[in-house]
């Protein structure tokens, strides 16, 4: 009886658990979608005027204005006067988003206001078309 072996078998090397990996994941997930930041949507609905040649780039941080049809000046839920004040008061360049259909005179005059209100600097916003 001395040729049976009663020692316990060799262990199958065990797979690495995909749980630890998984939990990770779904954290990271859940800290990236609650710290993201979502763009709020225009107060208005706009169709911004059509360029024939590309311009450098719109500033990074900077305030913005959206110029209606209408000749409504609105910022940060502000209309008019209101947004004209809060916009001489808040630092950095303007981005002025104005309707394709907005008269002449009324952006014309919307720009002296802006001038008057010690803005100096106002880039409009445009979307590239072809020449």
């Amino acid at each position: 009886m001395s040729g049976l072996d009663f020692s316990p078998p060799p262990r199958k090397p065990s797979r690495e658990s995909v749980v630890p990996m998984i939990n990770v994941v779904f954290l990271l997930l859940i800290f990236f979608l609650m710290s993201a930041q979502i763009a709020p949507t225009d107060p208005v609905e706009l169709t911004p005027p059509v360029l024939t040649r590309t311009n450098a780039p719109l500033p990074e941080a900077a305030r913005v204005a959206w110029l209606g049809a209408d000749g409504v000046l609105i910022h940060d839920e502000l209309q008019g006067a209101e947004a004209l004040a809060a916009l001489a008061m808040a630092p950095g360049p303007l981005i002025l988003r104005a309707d394709a259909a907005l008269a002449a005179e009324m952006f014309a005059a919307t720009l002296r206001d802006l001038a008057q209100a010690g803005i100096t600097e106002v880039t409009l916003a445009a979307i590239t078309g072809a020449e």
